[in-house]
């Protein structure tokens, strides 16, 4: 539940000029500090790597490889079509023409609601079962982190927060989105096959404001509480 982070921001000069320039301006926003909480993905990832032995890792979106490069398996593919990894090509690209399954998959590419989704999807057709998939900024905190395109200067996680809608009710795996490092979404995979839950024409135009009521239905857990989950399943 996100509800108790939520805050009015006072008003100010500022505000009537956003306001009047961007339709999705909201004053309301979620007030969590990241830096002060001690986990990120890659606490996340690794915890779920050690499940496996000769754990076959997959991720989407390296950029300078801050994560792919921390993840410590050997058997691991990186997919990016500009900076790092070890696949220089887009997600699609690669996801059509591969042939192999792994165990834990991490997806942070585009963080467009469309592609996000698209990879989602493709990750769930390659990844075994009992298996798990984590995806990055999962929790925009503003009007601003979330527009699409990307503000200059500013964080940005972009709309695949409507990617956890759609997962929270998704049957056939476990799904929470963690409290940490922008909004860490952690899925299970239970089940051999599973039809992921497409609500596109309902959330393809929702905003942030649209966020602040419909997140109601993911599962928010803390980030002491992901990290036992994994160890403990």
């Amino acid at each position: 539940m996100l509800k108790k982070y939520y805050k009015k921001v006072p008003k100010q000069e500022i505000h009537k000029e956003l306001k009047e320039k961007y339709k999705n301006f909201c004053d309301t926003i979620i007030h969590i500090d990241w830096d002060k909480i001690l986990f990120n993905r890659v606490s996340f990832i690794t915890a779920a790597t050690q499940k496996f032995d000769k754990c076959r890792y997959l991720e989407i979106g390296c950029d300078n490889n801050i994560c792919f490069k921390s993840i410590p398996v050997v058997d691991k593919v990186g997919v990016d079509p500009e900076r790092g990894g070890n696949i220089k090509d887009t997600s699609d690209n690669f996801f059509k023409n591969n042939k192999n399954k792994f165990d834990v998959i991490f997806i942070d590419g585009l963080h467009i609601y469309e592609q996000c989704r698209k990879d989602v999807m493709n990750s769930l057709n390659v990844l075994d079962k009992n298996g798990y998939i984590f995806l990055h900024d999962m929790t925009p905190r503003n009007w601003a982190e979330e527009n699409v395109p990307r503000l200059k200067n500013t964080l940005w996680t972009g709309d695949i927060w409507k990617v956890a809608i759609e997962l929270s009710k998704t049957k056939g795996i476990d799904f929470f989105v963690i409290n940490a490092d922008m909004g860490v979404g952690m899925l299970k995979k239970k089940e051999e096959n599973v039809v992921y839950h497409d609500d596109f024409e309902n959330l393809k135009n929702s905003k942030f404001k649209d966020f602040l009521t419909l997140n109601e239905c993911v599962n928010y857990i803390e980030a002491g509480e992901g990290i036992n989950l994994i160890l403990s399943k």
